[in-house]
């Protein structure tokens, strides 16, 4: 209830210095939106105010999350993503480079029927009723959800069939996961920002968590490597130094490369 009433508190929500205005169309509705992290389930990184009128690549566009960054930086960043929202695929393809992430799901379905309904029911049903299954055998004839696919950028928030506080799919950089919940929603009223052009508006962002070298255990990492031989964990994390003395000799040439390295990027 506390989260609840802070977005309902509009005195909270400090208004964005831009300079462009655009009217907010009425009557409209103001959503709550989570964003959590890839990895360390459940932990939330992100918390928007959006519009009902805003479009869902408004809401792609501010979410944060350093896999695309490592990306950029490799040289292999991915302009594609979706959101898969009950069972519409809500697919990013603005760029003339991005793929249908969808396309190979849809082909998934059509040609392994048998075990797409067997990962349906173990999501659906749960683990109690997979095991009381086992002992009485199946009551119901579970059928697959008509999932179908949409260009994200044509489809608004008021446009979308869901339910408050269920967890939903955002996909991005190919497998980079994150679980996303539309958790609050209402009309707007006289104290909210009346400017449409300062939506989404992050009431929540998770400060960054800083990992130190494995190595040292006092600086920053900088660099993370998979699968060095010479390292004593796997990733193993690295600051500047502790990563030159363990993989350059004294001519500063490489002395081994059967490994991975990447810049890190704190989350």
């Amino acid at each position: 209830m506390k989260s609840l009433r802070f977005t309902s508190y509009a005195a909270k929500v400090k208004s964005p210095s831009i300079g462009e205005h655009r009217a907010v169309l009425y009557p409209e509705v103001v959503l709550c939106v989570e964003v959590y992290h890839s990895s360390r389930k459940w932990v939330k990184t992100q918390e928007f105010l959006v519009l009902g009128h805003q479009t869902l690549i408004e809401l792609r566009d501010k979410i944060h999350c350093s896999t695309d960054q490592v990306m950029l930086k490799a040289g292999q960043h991915d302009p594609s993503g979706y959101f898969l929202i009950e069972d519409v695929f809500f697919n990013d393809l603005r760029d003339p480079s991005a793929i249908d992430y969808s396309e190979p799901i849809f082909d998934w379905l059509r040609n392994s029927k048998d075990e797409a309904l067997k990962k349906w029911e173990s999501i659906t049903t749960g683990e109690l009723q997979q095991k009381q299954k086992a002992i009485v055998g199946a009551v119901t004839d579970l059928q697959l959800p008509q999932f179908k696919a949409v260009d994200m950028h044509m489809t608004r928030f008021c446009d979308l069939t869901f339910r408050l506080g269920a967890g939903y799919l955002y996909c991005h950089q190919g497998d980079c996961k994150h679980a996303i919940v539309i958790r609050d929603m209402r009309l707007i009223h006289s104290e909210d920002v009346h400017n449409r052009a300062g939506y989404p508006i992050v009431l929540f962002q998770l400060k960054s968590r800083v990992q130190k070298c494995d190595v040292c255990k006092i600086y920053r990492a900088t660099k993370v490597t998979v699968d060095d031989k010479w390292a004593q964990k796997n990733p193993c994390y690295f600051c500047k130094d502790c990563y030159f003395l363990l993989h350059y000799g004294k001519d500063e040439s490489l002395l081994y490369n059967d490994f991975s390295v990447y810049d890190y990027q704190h989350d």
